[in-house]
């Protein structure tokens, strides 16, 4: 099944923080027990950090679900972002955001003064 596209602003975090992504979901009807998964890695197969299975139960209108992570250790990287979203304990689609999370690593030598 092809992952559908969400728009997303290209965030830069430091390695190890915590984060919490506000995802709007729109679920029809209400009164589903529904639950999304948040995750970063290489690609869909491969989770490096996940927010794990945040349960919700559907609105039938644009309801906000919180999943915090916890950004990856590893400095001077971009992951791709993907949610899962599973009604009723059956996968309904999967998503894909248009662009990473970086996390920025920099160093720097040694000082000269003359």
């Amino acid at each position: 099944m092809e992952r559908i596209q969400v728009q997303m602003e290209d965030p830069v975090f430091a390695p190890g923080v915590i984060k919490t992504a506000k995802v709007p979901i729109d679920v029809d009807p209400s009164g589903l027990s529904c639950e999304i998964e948040v995750f970063l890695g290489p690609n869909a197969s491969i989770k490096t950090v996940t927010s794990g299975l945040k349960s919700f139960i559907s609105t039938g209108l644009l309801q906000i679900v919180n999943a915090a992570i916890t950004m990856p250790a590893v400095a001077g990287a971009s992951y791709h972002v993907y949610i899962d979203l599973y009604v009723g304990g059956m996968y309904l689609a999967g998503y894909q955001a248009t662009e990473d999370v970086i996390i920025p690593s920099g160093s720097i030598g040694p000082i000269t003064w003359v």
